[in-house]
């Protein structure tokens, strides 16, 4: 019987070293998006540094000072809400993100963005500050911060963690509304799809194939086509119809992202009631290709 735990310890034993290198490389990055990009031009990014800069403009304290107060009152929290464990995860984040964030204002002494157009700043601020949170998602450590409140919302009031993410960012940049103008929050808005989009695909990779589900009439027309015409193995596998209980054949392929249109289309001419779903497979091992 195969022992889940001691492959978990493994896994994680071996990819140890380059986590830790991620997470610090992602924290640096996501440092120097919020020190250089967004703080000087009044713009919030999210969680518990976005309200830390809302905060940074009116009391004459440094930022990276605030946001190690307001980690360091979620971290206390997620000791006491979620245990020693939890807590554990997140005290690197808090330790190490604000020391990052003071380090990387030094830039601003010798950068001068003053004449940069403010679309071109926050777009290279929300990919940077993208990279960087994707990055320390990836490595399996955290930031702590808003993450607690993220986890609580979940637990508590069963609100996914995405959902909860979004709630508190657009009450943050609605709150900017009144600090920094319209304008301001705009950009903010625009920075934080833009760091939400890029750091999806740094968790999950570019997508370079997509997987077809096809369910049609004409199984062996389509399987030959892909087959004999695309150079790429298939499996049939056995389906019912959720509603009419008829057993039907599904054709389950994967192929590469840029034969895409041209499979689509050939379904649609062999067989123009097929119903197919089509995802993107970000990840395709040697195993599956033989299995297909």
């Amino acid at each position: 019987m195969i022992n889940i735990d001691v492959i978990k310890k493994k896994i994680k034993d071996k990819n140890t070293y380059r986590n830790f290198c991620e997470f610090i490389i992602g924290m640096l990055i996501t440092s120097v998006a919020v020190s250089v990009f967004y703080k000087p031009n009044s713009l919030v990014t999210t969680g518990c540094t976005g309200l830390s800069i809302l905060i940074s403009n009116y009391i004459d304290i440094d930022l990276s000072l605030i946001v190690f107060s307001l980690s360091s009152i979620l971290l206390a929290v997620s000791f006491c809400v979620f245990g020693l464990e939890y807590g554990a995860k997140n005290i690197l984040g808090t330790i190490l993100f604000p020391v990052f964030i003071k380090a990387a204002s030094l830039i601003n002494r010798v950068v001068n963005f003053d004449n940069t157009s403010l679309f071109l700043l926050i777009l290279i601020g929300g990919v940077l500050s993208g990279i960087g949170f994707g990055m320390v998602k990836k490595s399996g450590y955290s930031l702590g911060g808003f993450y607690v409140i993220y986890d609580i919302l979940n637990q508590k009031l069963k609100i996914s963690v995405g959902k909860a993410s979004l709630f508190c960012n657009i009450i943050i940049i609605f709150a900017s509304t009144f600090i920094f103008g319209l304008n301001k929050a705009i950009y903010s808005g625009i920075g934080l799809y833009i760091s939400s989009y890029i750091g999806d695909k740094i968790m999950l990779g570019v997508s370079q194939n997509k997987a077809f589900y096809i369910i049609t009439n004409k199984v062996k027309d389509v399987k030959e086509y892909i087959i004999n015409n695309l150079n790429y193995t298939v499996t049939v596998v056995n389906a019912k119809g959720g509603y009419s209980d008829k057993k039907k054949k599904m054709i389950l392929c994967v192929i590469p992202t840029v034969e895409y249109i041209k499979l689509k289309e050939v379904v649609k001419e062999i067989d123009k009631d097929a119903f197919f779903l089509v995802t993107d497979s970000y990840s395709v091992s040697k195993y599956d290709r033989k299995f297909l």
